[in-house]
């Protein structure tokens, strides 16, 4: 009976760290993903002001469409695994106030979502 007290007193060790380990993984895999999260939209920022030539802060019709023939905005847009074939309808997506422009709020949400 000693001998068995021992095994449990050991295996409550045993589960003990381990739980402790999983709840140490599980943080370290939230903070992975919150900071690939930022990145990302810090990156589609950057896509964003950099397809916004004129600076007003809104992608017009125009710039989108003159953009798509930069092979660095259409290579990041492909990596995003956004079709870009139909520029139309992509441009249409992401104007979702249907204003013919696109603003940094639906740029962000559209490629994000």
């Amino acid at each position: 009976t000693y001998s068995m007290a021992v095994q449990v007193s050991l295996l409550g060790v045993f589960v003990d760290s381990a739980i402790r380990t999983n709840g140490e993984c599980r943080q370290v895999i939230i903070h992975e993903e919150l900071d690939a999260k930022k990145e990302f939209l810090k990156d589609l920022r950057d896509l964003f002001h950099e397809m916004d030539h004129n600076g007003d802060g809104i992608i017009s019709k125009e710039e989108f469409l003159h953009s798509l023939d930069d092979e660095n905005v259409v290579a990041y847009f492909k990596a995003l695994h956004l079709d870009i074939t139909d520029t139309q309808a992509l441009f249409q997506l992401l104007d979702t106030d249907r204003s013919d422009a696109v603003d940094i709020h639906e740029f962000l949400e559209g490629c994000y979502a």
